[in-house]
């Protein structure tokens, strides 16, 4: 037992020293858990990056509408599309400006549905402590639901080898606060 269990941390060790984290060329699935007034909700997500060249990127997720407003939201759902520029300063940080164009409905409690297309803009930075491990910190504004929200995301993201990383991020709202577990898969 004690031999697969050291083949199985070498196998990942030696994946990790290749990983090259500073890219977007993924797609994720995140798991959110908000608080708002004591209470808890959760929130999930399905989204991919996909570079066009040196600088540019495209981005889109499907998911609870939770992030653009109230994630109390009954029934809530947002599509994500968007372009974003990327920049490296030197070879470990990475600066990132996003747009995108979000289309999103929820359920009221007198069973209306609302829809409403709106817009956020996102400032990003990365930065890569190691092969295996990289901090994310991104501010983001949004008007979305006739909600103004701006929301701020700081956590660290580990690298298990080239093609897997597992991210824990604090997200925080004007009203909300909570974690993000997110996995990602590069291609």
């Amino acid at each position: 037992m004690r031999i697969v269990f050291a083949a199985v941390v070498a196998a990942s060790v030696s994946g990790v020293v290749r990983a090259e984290p500073l890219n977007y060329d993924y797609g994720y699935l995140s798991r959110q858990k908000m608080h708002v007034d004591g209470e808890s909700f959760s929130n999930d997500t399905l989204g991919a990056y996909k570079e066009l060249g040196e600088r540019m990127h495209v981005f889109g997720s499907y998911g609870n509408a939770g992030a653009y407003g109230n994630p109390a939201w009954k029934h809530s759902r947002a599509l994500r599309v968007g372009l974003g520029g990327h920049w490296l300063v030197g070879e470990d940080t990475m600066i990132a400006l996003e747009g995108a164009v979000v289309r999103a409905q929820f359920e009221r409690p007198t069973g209306e549905t609302v829809r409403d297309t709106g817009a956020v803009v996102i400032v990003e930075m990365r930065h890569r402590f190691a092969p295996w491990v990289e901090a994310i910190a991104s501010a983001s504004r949004s008007d979305v639901l006739g909600r103004e929200e701006h929301e701020f995301v700081a956590g660290p993201v580990f690298h298990i080898n080239s093609m897997f990383a597992l991210g824990a991020l604090y997200r925080r709202t004007g009203d909300s606060s909570g974690f993000d577990l997110t996995l990602r898969t590069y291609y």
